[in-house]
């Protein structure tokens, strides 16, 4: 299961480190913030970039999310996580849609695409040939893929896509 912590905007790296210092090992798996990479033109060159998926969102993976609730509640939320953050177990189907589309550091990478001559996308591998059914639109000029989710209240995830000649 995951554990979502809310955080002010750029300090997730200093809020996977307080964590990683504060809990027990033994607790939890590991802590992270998603990322995803995309394409993005520049000087009318495509470029991989690495981007926040959720921008004030750290993970934490375990096997014992209330103990690690109970864990957090001691802790000084002030110094943690600022007077506006929140906390929550995130429901066993969200988990797992995140597993099947992050790897083991949270990196959502880039999924292969091709349009048939009918217009319709073919997802040939990466996360979106896992979750398919979930893309609601596919940008091909922005070169992203919109996938509807039930994460954190229903939010769309902006997912990278590199179009095969």
């Amino acid at each position: 299961m995951w554990y979502a912590v809310h955080v002010k905007d750029g300090d997730e790296a200093k809020t996977e480190s307080f964590v990683e210092s504060a809990l027990p090992k033994e607790l939890y798996v590991r802590c992270f913030h998603l990322t995803r990479s995309r394409r993005k033109k520049y000087g009318g060159q495509w470029q991989t970039v690495r981007e926040k998926l959720l921008p004030g969102y750290v993970f934490i993976a375990t096997d014992h999310p209330e103990a690690v609730y109970r864990e957090l509640k001691k802790l000084p939320k002030p110094r943690m996580l600022g007077a506006d953050a929140w906390a929550s177990i995130l429901e066993k189907k969200e988990s797992d849609l995140m597993e099947r589309l992050a790897d083991t550091e949270g990196e959502i990478g880039l999924s292969r695409v091709r349009v048939d001559s009918d217009g319709n996308v073919e997802f040939l591998s990466g996360p979106l040939r896992k979750v398919g059914d979930m893309v609601r639109k596919v940008d091909l000029h922005r070169r992203v893929a919109e996938v509807e989710t039930d994460i954190l209240g229903g939010r769309v995830l902006y997912l990278g896509i590199e179009i095969e000649k």
